[in-house]
């Protein structure tokens, strides 16, 4: 009975994100997803954190892109890979046939909250390094399954992710749907 009730939960709010929804009806999606979160996985221990996966909704216009001219956003989900073993993340898209990424230590601060600390950024191939610890944050993870992550930054921002390996064809389509209502 819960993982029907979850499943459908997912399901909405893939189709608000996909929709184009306002993002007060987004976001009240979300939150029915992580009700979820009380049957466990929600933590950095949990083996499906590692991994790449596809960003498909943010509360953040600049981390979206939608503040950029159109011809400077990426076409497809901007791509976060977590590795909690090494400590390491990084994020990138592509724009105009050009990676951009941003690189980042992670360390854990609770069970489900990581300190990022980011470290190198880069456009093709040039890349710098920011100097002092000015470039930091914190990444809860509020639900994560085997194909969906959300995630809570402490600037108050929310992301829906889904891993790459088996989403790939639907965080196309849902990144390309929500970005026709930008």
């Amino acid at each position: 009975l819960a993982n029907g009730l979850k499943d459908r939960a997912k399901a909405v709010l893939i189709k608000q994100v996909e929709s184009g929804a306002s993002n007060d009806d987004i976001f009240k999606a979300v939150r029915e997803v992580e009700k979820f979160s009380i049957l466990g996985g929600a933590n950095l221990q949990n083996p499906l954190l590692p991994g790449n996966w596809l960003m498909v909704w943010t509360t953040s216009n600049s981390i979206a892109g939608k503040t950029r001219p159109k011809v400077f956003q990426t076409n497809t989900p901007p791509e976060q890979l977590i590795d909690m073993e090494n400590g390491r993340a990084v994020n990138a898209e592509t724009v105009l046939g050009i990676r951009n990424a941003v690189r980042a230590d992670i360390s854990p601060l609770t069970k489900n909250k990581v300190r990022v600390q980011f470290r190198e950024f880069s456009v093709g191939p040039i890349s710098f390094k920011p100097e002092g610890d000015k470039f930091r944050g914190e990444l809860s993870v509020s639900y994560l399954d085997e194909d969906m992550r959300i995630s809570r930054g402490d600037k108050g921002n929310a992301f829906v992710l889904l891993r790459e390996s088996t989403q790939r064809t639907a965080a196309d389509r849902i990144w390309k749907g929500w970005k026709e209502s930008w």
